[in-house]
């Protein structure tokens, strides 16, 4: 379990610094990746590369901190913090992310994000 954990925190890195190598080599061909506000998952490693490089992450710099991560056979839970500077005001969002593991790969990633200060209780 050490080794997923350390995996899926490498991956989750991975975004901070657009390391689309490290994102790309952790998932399998099939891979599918839904934000949770999204009907539709990218489905396919191709089609997922390909919107990896379509994402509009400006010139800031994203600091991620690991708050929790649960691990249960091929599934897996990673929650935590996400800070942009750089580009216009600081911007700060908690993150949900819930793989689905195979042959030490991720299969499956649903992505849920949430900007602080937005949503439902942040009256």
């Amino acid at each position: 379990m050490q080794a997923t954990e350390q995996f899926l925190k490498i991956f989750s890195d991975a975004w901070a610094t657009q390391d689309m190598d490290t994102i790309l080599n952790a998932v399998t061909e099939d891979f599918q990746f839904r934000m949770a506000n999204c009907e539709e998952a990218v489905k396919g490693k191709a089609a997922f590369a390909d919107w990896l490089k379509n994402m509009n992450c400006g010139e800031g710099k994203a600091t991620i901190t690991h708050n929790r991560i649960i691990i249960n056979e091929q599934q897996a839970a990673l929650t935590g913090e996400i800070k942009v500077t750089g580009d216009g005001p600081e911007q700060h969002f908690a993150f949900c992310d819930v793989y689905t593991l195979l042959d030490d790969k991720i299969s499956t990633l649903t992505a849920y994000c949430v900007k602080y200060g937005e949503g439902m209780g942040c009256e």
